[in-house]
């Protein structure tokens, strides 16, 4: 039978298929540009690495899309709200994706099957797991203070689809959050919605708390995250 656990480390051995989940808002913001048509998100640590790949690729060709803690660096087009990453902005570009969290955390992952999962695109990253049929770990990002109650509730909404699959207690847990009365209340009462809201980017907290608002599936394949 699949197996499912939930992380709030990367640290720890994680099974062969892992998920990662950035509600607020990385992998809402990946997920929402690959639906209105980006050519695929490249992943960077470094806010210079990430200037240097658009500056060596044909003018246009790239867009530069990142924050440190919540604000846009110098030379970027857009921060990382899914709302800015409409068809006209990035349709048909490659992306330099640098971010505080999910960029520092997916290096730290071993594995060649990642996937990009949050509550937009909960069912549809289900289902895949489900057909591939293999062990799963989703890794609820957090932050560099601990885990946050989004991305603890962003697991638990992927793994309450899989229901043939046998849960770990911290699957479990994150299920129980995700199907509690008032979990999107819950998410704004943490510290990343506090902290988006004060930064101005409170319709944000909503469209990445809609549920299953997207059917695509970001995997992650060689350096690249495409739509399956």
């Amino acid at each position: 039978m699949l197996r499912v656990h939930v992380t709030s480390t990367a640290d720890e051995k994680c099974f062969d298929v892992v998920v990662m989940v950035d509600v607020l808002r990385s992998s809402s913001t990946i997920v929402t540009a690959l639906n209105n048509q980006a050519r695929a998100v490249v992943l960077f640590t470094s806010i210079k690495k990430a200037i240097n790949f658009r500056d060596a690729e044909r003018q246009g060709h790239v867009i530069l899309v990142g924050e440190r803690h919540g604000i846009t660096p110098r030379l970027f087009d857009y921060n990382i709200s899914p709302l800015e990453m409409t068809r006209r902005n990035i349709g048909g570009k490659m992306i330099a994706f640098s971010s505080t969290n999910l960029t520092r955390i997916i290096g730290k992952i071993k594995k060649s099957n990642i996937i990009i999962g949050g509550i937009i695109n909960a069912k549809a990253t289900a289902e895949y797991l489900t057909s591939e049929d293999r062990d799963v770990s989703i890794v609820a990002c957090g932050t560099r203070e601990g885990p946050t109650v989004e991305d603890l509730a962003g697991a638990g909404a992927i793994a309450s689809y899989m229901v043939n699959a046998e849960f770990s207690d911290e699957a479990l847990a994150a299920i129980g959050l995700f199907n509690a009365k008032g979990w999107r209340n819950l998410i704004r009462r943490g510290r990343t919605a506090k902290q988006l809201i004060n930064l101005g980017y409170e319709r944000d907290i909503n469209f990445c708390t809609s549920t299953n608002s997207s059917r695509i599936v970001a995997r992650m394949v060689g350096n690249e995250i495409v739509s399956r």
